[in-house]
């Protein structure tokens, strides 16, 4: 992550999207709580259920998502479950005006705030 400058990669077993793991969680629950983190797998710090957006569906939809959830980052698959990139908050800002910027960061930025948004029309979980 250091290396190629990312706070976040997605989790991929057999082919398939299982997880995300964010600097985050490797500081709060790998570092913070397991006994030799470094030594720990992924799986053992990772978010999961994963939330995930289309590849087709509108950028509101990922942006309602990521305010709903307090998530900076969201896997983008496509119809058959593939992953074909992550959105970043960052990606999104840069479609915005610094007003809705800035009130996004704050929703998304929230402590204690991220609880899984509930709308079967926005939220995907593991494909």
């Amino acid at each position: 992550m250091a290396d190629h400058e990312c706070a976040a990669l997605p989790v991929i077993d057999s082919g398939r999207l299982v997880g995300i793991i964010t600097d985050r969680d490797i500081t709060c629950r790998a570092v913070a709580q397991l006994p030799n983190a470094s030594e720990q797998p992924v799986s053992r710090a990772m978010t999961r259920p994963v939330i995930t957006v289309g590849a087709d569906d509108p950028l509101e939809a990922a942006t309602v998502l990521m305010e709903q959830n307090a998530i900076h980052h969201v896997p983008v698959i496509n119809s058959d479950g593939t992953l074909v990139g992550i959105l970043a908050q960052s990606d999104v800002g840069r479609r915005l005006s610094n007003r809705e910027l800035g009130r996004m960061a704050r929703l998304t930025s929230i402590p204690g705030r991220a609880v899984y948004a509930r709308s079967a029309a926005l939220v995907r979980k593991e494909p």
